[in-house]
């Protein structure tokens, strides 16, 4: 994270953004068992229905198990900021504040690392923006 938050070019909010990562490096480590994961929930691999509806997951290639922030950081990369309002609030009181503080972390990793290295595929490197944006809004 902090090489490619390093590339001032392609971050030029990379100050705020490191504020982000320490606070997420921060938060408490997850206690409770481990989860099942998807591992690399992001929307290119949500499907919807015509309706806007879920209709599938794909692409278990990185699944496991351990901290579901690792998952919920979906939350920053395909809802803008009511949205992800609604989806952390339909979850309460069962997922901590340190969950979601680590999710937005992970959010970051997966933006940056999709911005860093996602050049020659414009739908995964526009997921990395708005999740970048996502972040900053908080």
């Amino acid at each position: 994270m902090v090489e490619r938050l390093g590339d001032r070019e392609r971050y030029p909010q990379a100050a705020v953004l490191g504020a982000i990562w320490a606070q997420a490096c921060a938060a408490n480590a997850w206690d409770g068992p481990a989860m099942m994961l998807h591992g690399d929930l992001h929307p290119g691999n949500i499907l919807l229905a015509d309706d806007g509806t879920l209709s599938g997951v794909i692409d278990f290639g990185d699944v496991g198990a351990g901290d579901p922030a690792v998952d919920l950081a979906v939350a920053w990369l395909m809802f803008d900021a009511g949205a992800r309002q609604r989806f952390i609030d339909a979850f309460g009181p069962a997922v901590r504040g340190d969950t979601w503080m680590r999710a937005r972390g992970w959010a970051l990793i997966q933006s940056t690392a999709m911005l860093s290295n996602s050049d020659d595929n414009p739908r995964m490197f526009a997921v990395g923006e708005f999740g970048i944006r996502q972040v900053l809004e908080g």
